[in-house]
């Protein structure tokens, strides 16, 4: 199986969802993302602003994520997910020290549990198990959606923070 040059491994995978596709991301995603990063940040829609100041602070907080992750994992390749032709996700994974690092994965709210994320992980997990590596990923304390299904495909805490705990999963094989 040959890894995708930005994303996963391979381009299109089955999900209950439907068929997704994997592509590079681009400059004119940044919109989409924007959009995606607002949806995944509730919090962030709660302050005690108005509309123009909520959106200056979440593109000024969109901004520092997306620099963030730059400066972290300069190796990592991100992938805009797409179903029917349409984005509907953003993965970002780093294989560049000796384990794959999963530093992003969102779905927009209309596609979650429906199956897409599985397919997503299983996929990274099958190129993980395929390399030898462990992958390894970080959630926020405060998605215990994410943390459920994490814990149900087989990582392990091997971290835990104020802010985030760090998951690890090695195939058995």
């Amino acid at each position: 199986m040959t890894a995708h040059p930005h994303g996963l491994s391979p381009a299109a995978i089955p999900s209950p969802a439907g068929l997704l596709r994997i592509r590079s991301e681009r400059e004119e995603d940044a919109e989409f993302r924007f959009d995606l990063f607002r949806e995944s940040r509730p919090d962030l829609a709660l302050l005690p602003l108005d509309a123009a100041g909520r959106d200056g602070i979440m593109r000024m907080q969109f901004r520092a994520q997306t620099a963030g992750y730059r400066a972290q994992f300069p190796a990592a390749g991100a992938s805009i997910v797409e179903l029917q032709g349409r984005p509907i996700g953003r993965i970002v994974v780093d294989r560049s020290g000796g384990f794959l690092h999963l530093v992003e994965i969102t779905l927009s709210s209309a596609i979650r549990g429906r199956g897409a994320g599985t397919a997503l992980l299983r996929s990274l997990m099958d190129e993980a198990r395929t390399g030898g590596h462990e992958m390894r990923l970080k959630v926020a304390a405060n998605n215990p959606d994410a943390q459920r299904l994490y814990l149900r495909l087989g990582f392990a805490p091997v971290e835990r923070g104020e802010t985030h705990t760090e998951l690890a999963w090695h195939s058995l094989e």
